[in-house]
């Protein structure tokens, strides 16, 4: 039994026609049938019952296809078989072979050949000339001219489903090539996302010859999801709002890149002004996203966009949260929860970045934030993410200290005063 039900099984389709045209077309036929009841090759009404029967079939069928993205093939089958079958029904109804309705074989041809599936288009094509061929039966070898109608006929209909199902093809390849390049787009996007945190500590120790080649590696990724969404965007009408959402953010990335590591190579790393913290933490956040969402982890940030704004250095304040984030996504478990909250405090504004992890190690805790030292040199640990955090702090005049939490958990507390460094 199982053998029979994988031998029936086809699979399903996402090419298929959802247009209107067959209610159109369905209308205008009532109304030509309408007004050739006079005609003596027309039985008025049975004529008018097929045509109102294909007119609800496929309103019917209109409204079940636009309701999916993907249908049976058997069903589409049945589709094109019920059209069929009426559409026979009408010309037996109007003279047989020598109804001018028989171009509404096209409606079914058209319909297999939108399914760019090359037998499909061929069977149908085949089974509506054999429909003509026994409606013109039998064809007397003397009459040329009805030899030569239905010559005409069906080659209107092979050439109708071979220029149908060519248009399909092509539209399938442009389909498929359009999601090959959203998925290239989709790794590089996320490539760039993971390599963000290592240019920014790269880019706090100073490490200008490091900094320009991760620079160039990441900005060649940042440039091929602009490039690429582009494309996408330029052939897709209307274009689609992620790819712009995704052209905008690569583009401000690069933007970003290009001046923090042109700002450390001429020793102009601080510009200070006055900077939201909380737009400072909602930027870090999605620097750290991909690392956030590989472990399944929850982010909570609780920073009220009421505080005040701190005099401060925008990019170096990211950093500091982008830093924090990150070390608690490293040690906090799979499915685990890291907070970032903020509030004011006496000369400044107190944030807190916390996770549900094991917490920091005593030996931390007492000797205090040095660099290089980590205990995650086997995870590729570089031991700087919490020293830059505290460099860039000192250099507001602000602090951070760490801590951890009573029932587990690491504590990075930041404070940043509202007026920067003296």
């Amino acid at each position: 039994m199982a053998w029979l039900i994988k031998a029936l099984e086809r699979g399903e389709v996402t090419t298929f026609s959802k247009n209107s045209y067959e209610l159109v077309f369905s209308v205008f036929m009532i109304g030509l049938a309408y007004l050739y009841r006079d005609n003596p090759v027309i039985a008025y009404p049975r004529i008018l019952y097929f045509f109102l029967l294909l007119l609800s079939s496929n309103f019917v069928f209109s409204w079940l296809l636009r309701r999916r993205s993907a249908v049976s093939l058997w069903l589409l089958d049945l589709i094109l078989a019920v059209n069929f079958l009426i559409i026979t029904g009408v010309l037996h109804s109007s003279g047989g072979g020598s109804s001018y309705f028989w171009v509404l074989y096209l409606l079914p041809v058209f319909g297999a050949s939108l399914m760019a599936r090359l037998k499909d288009a061929a069977g149908m094509t085949a089974l509506c000339a054999i429909a003509l061929c026994v409606f013109s039966w039998p064809i007397n070898p003397g009459d040329l001219a009805g030899l030569l109608a239905l010559s005409v006929k069906l080659a209107v209909l092979a050439f109708s489903s071979g220029v149908v199902y060519n248009t399909s093809q092509s539209q399938k390849r442009a389909e498929a090539g359009l999601a090959f390049k959203r998925e290239q787009v989709g790794s590089l996007e996320r490539k760039v996302t993971e390599k963000e945190t290592q240019i920014v500590q790269t880019a706090s120790a100073g490490e200008v010859g490091t900094l320009v080649s991760g620079v160039m590696h990441d900005l060649g990724n940042s440039v091929s999801v602009i490039l690429l969404s582009a494309e996408i965007a330029s052939e897709e009408d209307p274009p689609d709002k992620a790819n712009i959402a995704r052209i905008l953010k690569a583009a401000r990335f690069s933007k970003a890149m290009i001046s923090n590591a042109m700002s450390i190579v001429r020793g102009q790393e601080y510009v200070f002004e006055q900077v939201s913290l909380a737009e400072a933490v909602d930027n870090a956040a999605l620097l750290a996203d991909y690392s956030v969402r590989k472990k399944n982890l929850k982010l909570e940030i609780d920073v009220p966009l009421t505080l005040p704004d701190i005099r401060a250095s925008k990019v170096h304040v990211e950093r500091i949260f982008v830093n924090a984030i990150m070390n608690s996504a490293s040690f906090a478990p799979e499915g685990g929860t890291i907070r970032v909250v903020a509030r004011r405090d006496e000369n400044g504004l107190l944030a807190e970045v916390s996770d549900n992890g094991p917490g920091f190690p005593e030996k931390l805790l007492h000797g205090g934030i040095k660099a290089f030292a980590t205990t995650r040199k086997e995870a590729g640990g570089t031991g700087l993410g919490l020293y830059v955090c505290a460099q860039i702090a000192r250099r507001h005049d602000g602090s951070i200290n760490l801590s951890n939490l009573p029932g587990g958990g690491a504590v990075v507390k930041v404070f940043l005063p509202y007026s920067g460094p003296v």
